[in-house]
């Protein structure tokens, strides 16, 4: 449905009064490197809006280059939210991530502005939209104990596990998230069943009882690749090296903000164990894999509208859905 207009239903939703509707929150989204932030800068010059960070590793305090970052220049041209404001050293919830989203929303809205979700983190965006599954056994000494079995495998061991008991999880969830993987497999012990299964049977709760009507940002994969080894290459010019470094010189190696895409393959380098001329390419093909789980993930969204950034139809169906 690339560059089509929503589906029927949400056009008549289109002519409910104002005063009928929920209130919305608009979201975009896309794989890393799509063009999220020049799309979100052309809107900044026209619309009041404010954007809330849908990243699981923006959220990281001192990580600026590597986590892509809005720059000053941006973040003067639009303000952005959740970002750079949790220590490395911290594990950041989708729980947590909803209610700091509920809160800013709140204080956007309160001063007039036009609250958009924009990022990658399908995960917290399923969060917002539909709320936390419940899960059996949880509390209880069960999921202690299944916790203590866990918490004494390596990562390697845990994403074994996962793949037997979850393959659905083991494909969406990064390898190198340690913590959402060894969740997957404490849910399935204490139930018995899959994310994926206790998730469908969930009636929806989103955040603040908004809509969240999505668009999605695509381009051809060769493109996209293109604009990955691009990008990689500039971060690395602009100072990723020294800041990982610095990040070194404060926080363990494998603390939460550094086992990050790209900071564990720079932190490899910096060890001895991967060569200088190797660095970018692992950095590339390690984020290739995590732009293809994202592309994976959102082609079960429900959305709007997809297609490309730079297309016409998408900033008027976005400055229309802005400006009701």
């Amino acid at each position: 449905m690339t560059g089509s207009a929503a589906p029927s239903d949400d056009g008549d939703r289109d002519h409910v009064p104002q005063s009928d509707r929920r209130p919305r929150c608009p979201v975009i989204v896309g794989p890393t490197a799509v063009g999220k932030t020049g799309l979100v800068t052309d809107l900044a010059a026209h619309h009041p809006i404010e954007v809330i960070s849908l990243d699981s590793r923006q959220i990281y305090r001192g990580l600026r280059i590597g986590t892509a970052q809005p720059t000053a220049a941006e973040q003067a041209a639009c303000p952005h939210h959740l970002i750079d404001f949790v220590s490395p050293l911290e594990k950041y919830s989708a729980m947590r991530f909803r209610r700091d989203f509920e809160r800013i929303y709140l204080e956007i809205v309160g001063r007039g502005g036009v609250p958009i979700l924009v990022g990658g983190a399908g995960m917290y965006l399923k969060a917002l939209s539909e709320g936390f599954m419940d899960v059996p056994g949880e509390g209880t000494e069960r999921l202690q104990e299944a916790r203590s079995t866990l918490d004494e495998l390596d990562d390697e061991a845990i994403r074994e596990r996962l793949l037997q008991v979850d393959p659905e999880s083991f494909e969406r969830i990064h390898p190198n998230d340690r913590y959402r993987s060894q969740r997957a497999v404490e849910i399935y012990l204490l139930a018995g069943r899959t994310m994926t299964q206790l998730a469908g049977e969930q009636e929806p709760d989103p955040a603040l009882q908004l809509e969240f009507p999505t668009f999605i940002l695509q381009r051809d994969v060769a493109e996209l690749d293109r604009r990955i080894l691009w990008r990689t290459g500039l971060m690395l010019d602009q100072g990723w090296i020294a800041e990982t470094e610095a990040a070194l010189a404060e926080y363990p190696a494998d603390c939460p903000g550094l086992l990050s895409i790209g900071y564990r393959e720079i932190v490899q380098h910096l060890q001895g164990e991967l060569l200088r001329v190797e660095l970018a390419p692992a950095i590339v093909r390690v984020t290739r894999q995590y732009a293809k789980r994202q592309r994976t993930w959102f082609r079960h969204v429900g959305a709007v509208w997809e297609g490309s950034p730079e297309s016409a139809e998408l900033r008027e169906k976005l400055s229309a859905l802005i400006d009701i």
